[in-house]
């Protein structure tokens, strides 16, 4: 796990997360809805590039902490070095911006390349986090010593990560009617 010093940094990515995800959840409320949360202003104007580069420090901080939790709960045998260190937490950041400014040039090959590469993410995130609950319900928390060996647990996550996503899916059209999240008309 990051130790203290290199936990600020990924605390900071939290609270801005946070705020701004606060702040535009607020906003959000204040423009379709006419209650009592009228009268609390907002920080300031929510807009999608600010939530692009929250959203991209909370998954360095999410990142950061899931891996380790997951090389700890997984192996027999777990490297006990830090698995980020400044230079790495430099490197990661510096990728992060790069591919954050890609986006913002709307470029559609990139951004097809980048959607990708985001379902693919919250996949392996998913199936990371149902894997290690899987690995905890059954008691074989550090038993492997390869990823072969964890088969099951992978399976296990897999399958519970697409019951998951089916379940959400099945709640939103139950709620509106339709796929794609919103009616239409």
């Amino acid at each position: 796990m990051p130790g203290w010093k290199l936990g600020a940094p990924l605390l900071l990515f939290f609270l801005a997360f946070g705020i701004d995800g606060t702040n535009s959840y607020l906003y959000l409320l204040k423009q379709t809805a006419d209650t009592a949360l009228n009268n609390i202003p907002n920080l300031y104007v929510p807009n999608n590039t600010l939530r692009l580069f929250t959203g991209s420090g909370m998954g360095i901080a999410l990142a950061s902490i899931l891996y380790p939790a997951f090389n700890q709960s997984a192996w027999q045998k777990p490297n006990l070095q830090p698995a980020l260190d400044w230079k790495k937490l430099a490197i990661l950041i510096g990728i992060v911006l790069l591919a954050d400014l890609a986006i913002l040039t709307e470029y559609p090959a990139i951004l097809y390349f980048i959607a990708i590469l985001s379902v693919l993410g919250v996949l392996a995130l998913l199936i990371s986090v149902f894997s290690m609950v899987w690995l905890l319900i059954m008691r074989q928390e550090n038993m492997f010593t390869n990823l072969r060996e964890m088969w099951m647990p992978l399976l296990a996550g897999t399958t519970l990560t697409f019951l998951m996503i089916t379940a959400i899916d099945l709640l939103r059209f139950t709620l509106t009617g339709t796929w794609g999240g919103f009616p239409l008309g």
